[in-house]
């Protein structure tokens, strides 16, 4: 019977260990994660691993267990002492759930009128402020800033703010 079971590969293997063991007729799922990053004042879109390092791999452990901890790419199989512990099925279909083409998209959090956020980058990060409302068709926002000696509204993009609980 085969189970799925977590696999640590070497740093940035994760496509060649996948790739070598589905050429094996072993099935693998190596989620990637579609997010947007701030990189030199601006928002690009990336496209990194779900679990950094990690794979999930479906083997049966004691037939399979060599072919898998020994193909290129992989570092070991992850384990508890001597014994590896297999991913419930249930996990890996609610992953599976949440990807299109092998990929999942970060759902952007709503903010409510009111609440308390904090810039986490760009120009302004640091500064707390409160949220008033999303604009329309775009990806910006409009809050309050928060200061002893002013307040002042502004736009901002929604992917700098974060809830300042």
């Amino acid at each position: 019977m085969k189970y799925w079971f977590a696999v640590n590969t070497k740093p940035r293997n994760e496509d060649r260990a996948a790739s070598n063991l589905a050429g094996g007729g072993i099935e693998v799922l190596a989620p990637k994660l579609k997010l947007k990053k701030y990189k030199n004042g601006r928002f690009v879109e990336v496209v990194e691993q779900m679990f950094p390092n990690y794979i999930l791999v479906k083997f049966h452990p004691v037939d399979e267990f060599r072919i898998v901890k020994y193909t290129r790419g992989v570092k070991t199989i992850v384990h508890f002492g001597n014994k590896i512990i297999p991913i419930q099925d249930e996990v890996i279909d609610f992953i599976r759930s949440r990807l299109v083409d092998g990929v999942a998209t970060i759902q952007k959090k709503g903010f409510r009128k009111g609440e308390k956020v904090l810039i986490k980058d760009g120009p302004f990060k640091g500064l707390s402020g409160i949220f008033e409302k999303e604009l329309e068709g775009k990806e910006r926002v409009m809050i309050l800033l928060d200061s002893v000696v002013f307040a002042a509204s502004m736009e901002i993009d929604m992917d700098l703010i974060a809830s300042n609980l």
